[in-house]
């Protein structure tokens, strides 16, 4: 018996859906009570799409500026690959204060029983946690311009007479620290805009607009592929949505040394790798932004004193996803948050321009 796939749809249309066969699957084990499980409930049937174009042959090298970094050189790399290496992102001092200030809470989380694997300790939403993480990552000047090369949105609105501007900038999503321990098992391949329900069309070359997530992966101690430096499929951001992953024939595997950091589309394929190291710990940090017209990931908001987030400036509460998206988004009581968390702010309009129009 074949399930009708409108069992999946309310009044929204899938673009996804109709390219499958879905049936039941008999004798389905019950999962993990803990760790949400990745039992097999249902069988899919599908015509894979061709695997064109070829994977590109590069290595680690090709993707990486040495020197004199900027938003052009990085976004020109991200455009063919899908993922750029940096190299010397932070100064020692930065992560120090990093790394000083999500200590205890790795401390506090090692034992935590919903860890999978067991080895790898989270600390979620850092940006709540470590200010430091705000100043000196999310507010970094370099992850700012790229972020708002692939996410920043400005569009034009028929208001009566007028045509007006609104602007909605690229916001946090998801801000997570991992300490992979020696055992710890890799990720299955996969890609991050799942959650933003992003379906990739196959480009020949890429095209802005079609990326719901970009991210920034800093490394917090060295890391190399025998400790579970993340394998990636580069050129993979350009396929189309069902094309199969092949781990051992397409991956390359990331290397950081502490203090590089790594700028990653989130269409590209890729997960974490097994730790097969006796005694080495990767740490790094993972940020991803989204566009301000998306929801975020990590509600980073209940649970956190508001006295937390007026230790900001403006423009970090804006990347913190606290103000408004124009025109009429994220308002507090019709009012920009920004009022209420910065005293003497002031927002005239709820547009960047209101413009009269002359001739059509």
């Amino acid at each position: 018996m074949t399930i009708d796939n409108s069992d999946y749809l309310g009044n929204a249309t899938s673009q996804t859906l109709s390219r499958v066969q879905i049936s039941p699957l008999d004798n389905i084990e019950k999962g993990n009570n803990i760790t949400p499980s990745l039992v097999e409930t249902k069988i899919i049937e599908i015509k894979l799409p061709s695997e064109e174009p070829p994977v590109p042959k590069v290595t680690l090298k090709d993707l990486t500026i040495s020197s004199d970094p900027n938003a052009d050189k990085i976004a020109l790399i991200l455009e063919k690959y899908g993922l750029c290496i940096v190299k010397n992102f932070m100064e020692d001092e930065q992560l120090e204060e990093v790394n000083k200030e999500l200590e205890p809470h790795f401390a506090k989380n090692k034992d935590d029983p919903r860890l999978f694997p067991k080895e790898t300790v989270r600390v979620t939403s850092t940006v709540n946690k470590s200010p430091a993480v705000v100043t000196e990552i999310l507010s970094h000047p370099l992850h700012v311009d790229v972020c708002q090369r692939f996410l920043d949105q400005k569009n034009a609105f028929w208001i009566g007479e007028n045509i007006n501007i609104g602007y909605s900038p690229a916001i946090v999503t998801s801000s997570i620290a991992f300490r992979v321990g020696p055992g710890a098992t890799g990720q299955a391949l996969h890609r991050d805009d799942m959650s933003d329900h992003n379906i990739r069309q196959k480009q020949d070359t890429y095209k802005y607009g079609s990326e719901s997530q970009v991210g920034i992966s800093v490394a917090l101690s060295k890391v190399t592929k025998d400790n579970g430096g993340t394998k990636f499929i580069p050129g993979s951001h350009l396929w189309d949505h069902f094309r199969k992953p092949h781990e051992k024939e397409q991956c390359l595997y990331l290397e950081m040394d502490k203090g590089d950091a790594c700028f990653m589309l989130s269409s590209i394929f890729h997960g974490g790798s097994d730790n097969i190291t006796k005694d080495e710990f990767r740490t790094l940090l993972i940020i991803f932004m989204c566009k301000g017209t998306q929801r975020q990931k990590e509600n980073i908001y209940l649970g956190t004193p508001i006295e937390y987030f007026k230790q900001f400036n403006t423009h970090q509460l804006k990347l913190l996803g606290l103000s408004m998206s124009e025109p009429f988004s994220n308002m507090l009581e019709l009012r920009d948050p920004l009022v209420d968390l910065k005293p003497g702010y002031v927002r005239k309009s709820n547009y960047s321009d209101v413009g009269k129009v002359v001739s059509i």
